[in-house]
């Protein structure tokens, strides 16, 4: 239990009770524990404990007005739903914690105005591409915040921030490809982005999608199956789908989570993965989110190691620098919900 104290305990009184510095203890105390400013581990291991014991609370707006730093990484996902956004979070919080930097979602599309008014030292924003003026957004964010941005799009280049450049583009023509081979009606099972601009049809995997259709002379509108947002909510759908007279022989799923609900729907509707239905991932699927096997997917190698790095990287160096651009290529991870087991194309 913290002690009682007459006053507002201060940075001073914790760096006297733990006998350093006191920048030593504001390096320490302020999210800059990964500098070699900050001593040695017994020397951060002496001042969170006199500050646990003397219950110091940091002022962490002061902080940030007085550093430049807010202690702490901003993820923008849009949705809690999505595998791939919750082991990208785990990866960088366990990143981040070895720097002192604490781990925030932000589960809407909102992340403009927030980090407007935040102090993150990094935040990975995912939805420019498929916002109303996301790229401007994020140009009026790197130049009017202290925020280090990293941006996840196909469109931009890097202008005083980072750019994380991954699109699926090509992925999405290779596996339509695939599964043509086999199959004389491949589909997209996607979710319902009515409130995105465009909605579902507009987004570009959508438009992928419709491309390879067209390719093959198929007709693609026809062959988008829209369902609710959400796990839960792709599972139920899924399960009708497979329940009805139109059962899919081959389907190319928008993200990672709808390919597990999917999976899932099937092994309930006793429809035989890959005999009687192959299920590809666009997107990488973790495999703490799989249940019967691992899913065939396109996606990127190591991408959640590699994308930690970039954002706790842009997190720990505050220094002025012009952003860099991280090139990120997709291929095909074979797993058990196709046929074929190599890796090719």
């Amino acid at each position: 239990m913290p002690r009682e104290s007459r006053g507002t305990v201060t940075l001073a009184d914790v760096a006297r009770a733990a006998g350093v510095s006191l920048a030593t203890a504001s390096f320490v105390l302020s999210g800059r524990g990964g500098s070699r400013s900050a001593g040695s581990a017994e020397t951060k291991k002496k001042v969170r404990a006199a500050a646990a014991e003397l219950g110091y609370v940091p002022n962490r707006h002061a902080q940030a007005m007085r550093t430049g730093r807010g202690g702490g990484v901003v993820l923008a996902l849009g949705t809690l739903d999505d595998p791939w956004g919750v082991q990208l979070t785990a990866q960088v919080r366990d990143d981040a914690l070895a720097h002192d930097l604490s781990t925030l979602v932000l589960a809407d599309e909102r992340w403009y105005e927030y980090l407007l008014g935040a102090s993150a030292d990094a935040a990975l924003v995912t939805s420019v591409d498929f916002v109303a003026d996301g790229p401007d957004r994020v140009r009026r964010l790197a130049s009017s915040t202290h925020t280090g941005i990293i941006a996840f799009s196909a469109q931009m280049e890097p202008e005083g921030f980072d750019v994380v450049s991954s699109t699926p583009v090509r992925a999405i023509g290779r596996a339509y490809h695939r599964l043509r081979a086999r199959h004389d009606r491949v589909q997209l099972l996607a979710p319902d982005l009515g409130r995105r601009v465009g909605g579902t049809l507009a987004h570009p995997r959508t438009r992928a999608f419709l491309e390879a259709a067209r390719e093959h002379g198929d007709p693609g509108e026809q062959r988008v199956h829209i369902v609710p947002e959400g796990s839960h909510e792709t599972y139920l759908a899924g399960l009708e789908w497979l329940r009805g007279p139109d059962l899919p022989e081959a389907v190319i799923c928008f993200t990672g989570y709808q390919a597990v609900a999917l999976q899932l729907a099937a092994e309930r509707a006793g429809v035989r993965v890959p005999e009687e239905l192959e299920i590809v991932s666009i997107g990488d699927v973790p495999a703490k989110s799989e249940f019967f096997g691992p899913i065939s997917y396109y996606g990127v190698d190591d991408v959640f190691v590699r994308l930690a790095r970039i954002i706790v990287d842009r997190a720990v160096d505050r220094e002025d620098r012009p952003g860099s651009l991280h090139t990120f290529d997709w291929e095909f991870f074979p797993g058990t919900t196709t046929r074929d087991t190599d890796g090719a194309s």
